[in-house]
């Protein structure tokens, strides 16, 4: 027989028990956090990840120029300079967690959760209360918050964590002690073109979107056809990259040699000469290039596309899409399936709609790259036309290229190519297709280089075939994300000759 007492004493500690959890929960301490951020090195030499935040740390890995990184909290050094040659910040990458130091970072996207002041509080430059005040926020004044920040230990105030909180294009810091978060938490992409807003364009009104797009530092000519298009597709977001190369310097180095390529198909006038470069491909004119590279041109349905960021989102990039994308080609007599790119994209954070568009763009027609050419007696596929450049015969050097990576059925040949896009352009800051075809994203040393593709026209059928796609399965008003650039002292128009 149990013994009254106890049966009495255990009903009353879990009633106790579960009357606890309900307070911490209704009180969001465990429903409501800060987000972290996302963000990527920049720096050439790469930059030492430490376990403590200062340089005589121990060394934990050395992270290469242009690594992916989730920051999770900005570390100040100075009481009160807000330079970024005293911050660090609490990082994850490469599966490690370390600090870095802010100022070999850059690209940084911002998550958000919404609070609300519970008493009055100062806000300031810097986290600390030696950093210069900026202004006072009463009780109950609403707020975004960002980031949490440490600030120096004897700077803390009533506590450890400060907020980094964004009003209107600028950012604040503090103390947490005086904040307490109501909202839902809205998380920064790990790409950093894809952008997270914190008020999304849907909610904006046409006065505010205008706003926004003049703070993103769109030129008027970019500003009137975005502003078309969010009245058509009020879900989009467009993020503006300022390149800070000039028009004139990214325009030469885009005309040197055999960089940008016209086809034969199109009016000798498009040409800069008659030498063939590749069989029937000559050297585009410097206004057939000033035209495919002026973003402005794009800013439409079709070519919109080419600034649409290229991470997997399972949500709506599907085989029936990518079905849509590789019908028209011979790829699927060849073996080719959308599962394929489906499941590549998957395993490497690549959009399939991307991948189908660019093997439709480079071996849509068939050929020898994929449909099972034997190179030393193994039958091998390359149907992104990886490695074939150079010679006499760039498709040859494609073949031996995929024979040396072991790529003998498709679906190796789709996985294979798919990781040696991610690798060595999606995770290089060449995560759209225009930037795969202009490198503006990595610096002026760069522009110019390292380009996927010589056809100065491929971008715009690649984008092209996506919004067709896009279009037949209804999935045009999803919430996508275009990063366009900016070059300084850009023409007011472009024009084909």
């Amino acid at each position: 027989m149990k013994n009254t007492n106890t049966a009495k004493l255990n009903t009353f500690i879990i009633a106790f028990l579960f009357m606890t959890i309900m307070a911490v929960f209704s009180s969001g301490a465990y429903a409501v956090s800060v987000p972290a951020a996302s963000g990527q090195i920049n720096s050439p030499d790469g930059a030492i990840l430490r376990k403590s935040s200062n340089t005589g740390s121990a060394k934990l890995c050395v992270l290469s120029d242009n690594t992916r990184i989730t920051i999770r909290k900005e570390v100040f050094k100075s009481k009160t300079s807000i330079s970024k040659k005293n911050k660090w910040y609490y990082v994850t990458a490469n599966g490690k967690k370390g600090y870095v130091r802010a100022d070999l970072v850059d690209n940084i996207r911002y998550g958000s959760v919404k609070g609300k002041t519970k008493a009055q509080v100062n806000y300031r430059k810097g986290a600390g209360t030696r950093m210069k005040k900026k202004g006072t926020f009463r009780k109950g004044i609403k707020v975004t918050i960002v980031m949490k920040a440490k600030p120096v230990s004897s700077t803390r105030g009533t506590s450890s964590t400060w907020y980094k909180i964004k009003a209107g294009r600028k950012y604040y810091y503090v103390c947490s002690s005086k904040i307490k978060l109501t909202g839902s938490a809205v998380k920064a992409s790990a790409d950093p073109a894809n952008t997270s807003y914190i008020d999304p364009p849907a909610k904006m009104t046409d006065e505010q979107f205008e706003r926004y797009l003049k703070n993103e530092g769109f030129p008027e000519s970019y500003r009137k056809r975005l502003i078309q298009l969010h009245k058509v597709h009020p879900n989009w977001g467009f993020v503006g990259y300022k390149t800070n190369i000039s028009w004139k310097t990214a325009l030469s180095k885009q005309t040197k040699g055999g960089t940008s390529l016209v086809s034969s198909i199109y009016p000798a006038r498009y040409r800069d000469g008659t030498k063939q470069y590749e069989k029937g491909w000559y050297k585009a004119n410097s206004k057939v290039v000033a035209y495919y590279m002026d973003p402005c041109n794009f800013l439409n349905e079709n070519g919109i596309f080419m600034f649409e960021d290229l991470s997997y989102k399972p949500g709506y990039q599907t085989a029936s899409v990518v079905s849509a994308i590789l019908s028209p080609t011979k790829l699927p007599s060849y073996g080719f399936t959308a599962t394929m790119f489906v499941n590549a994209g998957k395993s490497n954070n690549v959009s399939p709609v991307f991948l189908a568009s660019r093997a439709r763009q480079e071996t849509g027609g068939g050929g020898d790259a994929v449909n099972g050419t034997k190179i030393l007696g193994k039958k091998v596929y390359n149907p992104f036309n990886i490695g074939a450049f150079g010679g006499t015969n760039p498709l040859y050097n494609g073949l031996v290229y995929a024979y040396e990576k072991g790529w003998t059925t498709q679906a190796k040949a789709v996985e294979g190519g798919a990781k040696e896009l991610a690798k060595n352009y999606i995770n290089k800051g060449q995560y759209t297709i225009y930037y795969q075809r202009f490198n503006v994203r990595n610096g002026e040393s760069k522009a110019g280089s390292h380009q996927y593709m010589t056809n100065i026209m491929a971008p715009y059928s690649e984008a092209g075939a996506t919004k067709s796609s896009y279009s037949k399965y209804g999935i045009m008003n999803q919430p996508l994300v275009f990063e366009i650039p900016i070059y300084k002292s850009m023409p007011t128009s472009t024009k084909l000759p």
